[in-house]
């Protein structure tokens, strides 16, 4: 077991320091895991600017994209032995309550997720907990492996929409979660799949994963191509933030149709109810991954061993743990050609 390990840290506002911070040993319920690939989430750039409900806490930093090698299991842990290659759900729950009992982690109330509150996976150990590691497929590259953090999340909303086989389904959003939302749709047959993106190579992207068309975010009002090229049976909102794109999602949907939700918006959202109870449309809200059986990174994994040389080209810039400021600086400035920026502790 080793006593120390590099890990990156919050510094402050736009500062990533990387440290020797100690190497805890595994306790019972924990798995120690040496982190390969640890991917750079939007979530990790508010915090980076100090505009999420983060705290930069002396030895706390980012990360929960992560894959690796299983190191060291705690007492009495059943798991995968030292050697294996995993995906870690980076989150710590309770394991009693109701919804941990079916599978449901991501609604546990007692949920956390590194990086806020316990020290995040960009580093060169993560103590993940037991039973949330899952097998990476032999041969996949440890940046795509890394892939299935966001992946499951795109995967587990279209699920709950009811999934999308024959469906016409808009994407609002072309980050990595829209662009894993069509993946996802293609993957699970829908008839057609148009998306908004607003750099070139995400719309790249989008076309080569299975979109049909790509339309201006900053044009999708009455009468434009993407209103006008429906009707769509599911429109899919991942932008968030501050963005009006829960109300054109409402706006966009087909009579009947359905509105699914998986981008995390700063501010408080207005909008106008007619459509929702005159057409009748439907709602979906959808958060993480369940962990059920066969749970969403088990499922995630299998996609993208189908399509690894698809999502590959995602992976736009990595970096070693030792530029993990320089890294973070390439997320932020989607002008560089980001999409997915890695971090190889």
């Amino acid at each position: 077991m080793p006593r120390t390990g590099r890990s990156a840290i919050w510094v402050a506002n736009n500062v990533i320091g990387v440290r020797d911070v100690p190497v805890a040993t595994p306790d019972a319920g924990e798995i120690l895991v040496r982190i390969r690939a640890a991917g750079i989430c939007g979530s990790d750039l508010h915090a980076f600017h100090d505009d999420a409900p983060r705290q930069h806490l002396d030895g706390i930093g980012p990360g929960h994209e992560l894959a690796g090698e299983v190191v060291a299991l705690g007492p009495g842990v059943e798991g995968p032995p030292p050697g294996t290659r995993v995906a870690v759900f980076a989150g710590r729950t309770c394991t009693t309550c109701e919804v941990c009992k079916v599978g449901r982690l991501q609604l546990c109330r007692a949920l956390q997720f590194s990086g806020v509150g316990y020290p995040g996976g960009m580093g060169e150990y993560f103590l993940a907990q037991a039973g949330l590691v899952y097998l990476v497929p032999g041969g996949m590259d440890w940046t795509v492996a890394a892939l299935s953090e966001p992946c499951a999340i795109s995967l587990h909303g279209i699920k709950r929409a009811g999934g999308v086989a024959g469906q016409r389904v808009l994407i609002l959003g072309a980050g990595t979660i829209g662009l894993f939302a069509a993946l996802v749709a293609k993957d699970a047959g829908a008839a057609h799949i148009g998306i908004t993106a607003r750099y070139p190579q995400q719309a790249t992207a989008a076309r080569s994963l299975g979109a049909d068309e790509v339309f201006d975010p900053a044009d999708v009002g009455r009468g434009s191509p993407a209103a006008t090229s429906g009707p769509w049976d599911l429109v899919i909102e991942t932008v968030g933030g501050s963005a009006p794109t829960f109300q054109q999602a409402i706006n966009l949907a087909t009579r009947g149709g359905k509105v699914l939700l998986l981008g995390i918006h700063q501010v408080p959202q207005t909008i106008s109810t007619t459509r929702i109870w005159r057409e009748e449309l439907t709602i979906v809200g959808a958060w993480g991954y369940d962990a059920g059986s066969p749970t969403d990174y088990d499922e995630t994994l299998a996609l993208l061993q189908r399509h690894s040389d698809l999502v590959k080209p995602l992976v736009t810039h990595t970096f070693p743990l030792d530029q993990a400021n320089e890294a973070f600086a390439a997320s932020v400035d989607k002008h560089s050609g980001a999409i997915k920026v890695t971090v190889l502790p």
